[in-house]
């Protein structure tokens, strides 16, 4: 018994061991196929391929590679005829049939390909999957609108009018064919309210394109005519905004608000959207008409300080806002105050005291006081009361930070330190803003002229330039380290002026700047000197000074780095003090011609597009 199983043994061994042999010469040969094929010799790789097929014909991945190296030579017949002789084992592969059809419109045989892939259709009784791979295949020979009329015929004879909605959506955009893309796209918002999203990022990709935006919105309100639905409207009021109709959106958002009657929260949604995209006097009115209609919502205090910063932002662009009077329903224009906006938040603070929004709140009417009133004592003890409330918490470093810009301007620099080091040190700094409060520090010392403490501060900034303030560090670095040797005069005369134009004393900061020009022309710093007299220029509104210290710039400074800068900021000039949209162009276009590696190209670019009016 024994020996008659080591016999048997013995005997499966000689027959396996061969059997094993074979297939690692095989995968060694397919190997070897495909590395001539990546290498794109296609005919040797032809050759393995054929041999491997004509030993086992059976194996789906030694004819896919034999078919697929036929056809990259151009071998249509042959490659046809061996996914016929396939086909003939595999009757129900749809992949294959529709491919079969590729391969005879590959060959110039456009009425073969039709009738096979008509025949496969026909012949698999409303299969979605057939439908579908033949519409593939279709798009890969770039048969479009074929692949469309195949979706479609496949959704009528099926009876499913959602069917395919998705792929004809994506094949309509391919085709420039906005007005069905958004169509199908709609489809499928009727059949599914929750793929809002999905539906909206593929509407995104066509509304970059203003005929996208034009068609997309027609057909939306089109659709509205015939059924209003909340998802519906959602999508109007995010295209209306998308072009620009801000007014319109509105009123969609009120219809929404009526619909779901919710209080006046979509309202408030809203008011937060188009704030953030600058149209202050519209939010407004839609802060003010969903904090009227919230009773005692939760986000009445946000809606009502979201009121307050419109009213701050108007008045900082002298401009009106409709309010409703108290006594009857009539509207009337009132122009805005930094008064106003003081007064609402201070009502703000009373109301909600020691809570976020009170304390952002006054945060508010400091920053008012600092920067448009120029009330620097009156601001100091505004921010000083913001520290005392007891959410301030995330606040703190932005109050501090305020708090030390001020104290630079009263030049009590030792003061305004106390307060950086203070910011760096508390536990309520992320990252950026101890970097920005150690970069204030190092501004300081170089106020003081102390440009040795500067730099030692300045240091650790400049080694990790992931924040602004790390650039803006590595700026000054080199700024004080490329004058300080020759030039400590011209330096510290530099420092001087930069500090009395922090101390808002703009014109004695210009003086200075002028002179240093005529005492120090051969300085490093002369070039960022005549930037500094075209800012403050600007600032008191002459703009022919500013001008001139730009020309003056690009004619004697010839190495300067600044000078892309500096052509950029003509461009500036003239588009928005000088109002000459065709010398702006110009300037903008010298910037691409001189300068075609500067940072500033591509948005010298984009300026040019929108002051010509060209439609993106």
């Amino acid at each position: 018994m024994k020996m008659r199983l080591i016999i048997a043994l013995h005997i499966i061994l000689q027959l396996i061991v061969p059997l094993f042999s074979q297939q690692d010469q095989s995968m060694n040969m397919f190997r070897l196929a495909q590395a001539f094929e990546q290498q794109g010799d296609h005919e040797r790789a032809l050759q393995i391929y054929s041999d491997l097929y004509g030993k086992d014909s059976t194996n789906y991945v030694y004819f896919d590679a034999f078919r697929r190296t036929n056809v990259q030579l151009k071998k249509y017949d042959i490659a046809i005829r061996l996914s016929l002789h396939r086909l003939h084992s595999t009757p129900y592969d749809f992949t294959l049939q529709a491919n079969i059809g590729s391969l005879y419109s590959m060959s110039g045989q456009e009425q073969s390909a039709d009738s096979v892939w008509n025949a496969e259709i026909s012949a698999a009784v409303k299969n979605q999957m057939c439908y579908r791979a033949v519409a593939n295949e279709q798009v890969n020979q770039r048969l479009f609108d074929k692949a469309i009329g195949t979706y479609l015929r496949g959704r009528n004879e099926i009876g499913d009018h959602f069917l395919f909605a998705n792929e004809l959506g994506y094949l309509y955009s391919f085709m420039m064919d906005y007005t069905n893309t958004t169509r199908e796209y709609l489809r499928m918002l009727r059949q599914n309210e929750q793929q809002y999203e999905f539906i909206q990022s593929r509407l995104a990709l066509i509304i970059v394109r203003q005929d996208g935006l034009k068609s997309a919105t027609a057909v939306v309100e089109e659709e509205l005519n015939v059924k209003s639905t909340i998802p519906l409207l959602r999508l109007l009021i995010w295209l209306y905004m998308e072009g620009n109709r801000y007014t319109e959106a509105f009123s969609v958002a009120q219809t929404i608000e009526s619909l779901v009657n919710s209080n006046g929260q979509e309202i408030f949604a809203f008011a937060d959207r188009i704030f953030r995209e600058n149209e202050f006097a519209l939010a407004a009115t839609a802060y003010q008409q969903s904090f009227k209609n919230s009773g005692n919502a939760s986000f009445t205090p946000a809606a009502k300080y979201g009121y307050a910063r419109c009213i701050e932002e108007l008045s900082l662009r002298g401009q009106s806002v409709d309010v409703t009077n108290q006594s009857n329903t009539s509207s009337q224009e009132s122009r805005t105050t930094f008064s106003d906006a003081i007064n609402l938040f201070a009502d703000l603070a009373k109301e909600f005291p020691f809570t976020s929004i009170g304390g952002n709140a006054l945060f508010r009417i400091g920053w008012i006081r600092y920067k448009q009133l120029f009330d620097l004592d009156g601001a100091l003890q505004i921010f000083d009361s913001v520290l005392t409330v007891s959410p301030a918490g995330t606040m703190v470093p932005i109050v501090l930070s305020s708090i030390g810009e001020i104290l630079i301007a009263q030049n009590k620099l030792s003061e305004s330190a106390v307060k950086y080091r203070t910011m760096n040190t508390s536990s309520y700094s992320n990252q950026e803003q101890r970097t920005m409060a150690q970069f204030r520090l190092g501004e300081i010392q170089f106020f003081r002229n102390d440009f040795d403490s500067a730099l030692v501060l300045l240091k650790p900034l400049t080694e990790n330039l992931k924040a602004d303030e790390s650039n803006d560090a590595l700026l000054l670095q080199y700024f004080i380290t490329e004058n300080c040797l020759q030039f400590t005069d011209a330096l510290k005369q530099f420092s001087r002026a930069e500090l009395l134009a922090r101390q808002f004393k703009v014109s004695e900061a210009l003086k200075e700047f002028q002179s240093m020009i005529d005492l120090y022309p051969a300085a490093p710093l002369a070039d960022e000197t005549l930037l500094k007299i075209a800012e403050y220029s600007i600032q008191l509104k002459r703009y022919a000074d500013a001008l001139a210290a730009y020309q003056k710039l690009l004619e004697n400074y010839t190495e300067s780095i600044e000078k892309d800068k500096t052509q950029f900021k003509i461009g500036e000039l003239y588009q928005y003090y000088l109002v000459d949209t065709q010398k702006a162009i110009a300037a903008y276009e010298a910037v691409l011609e001189k300068y075609p590696f500067s940072l500033f190209v591509d948005e010298a670019r984009k300026r040019i597009r929108q002051l010509r009016g060209d439609s993106i």
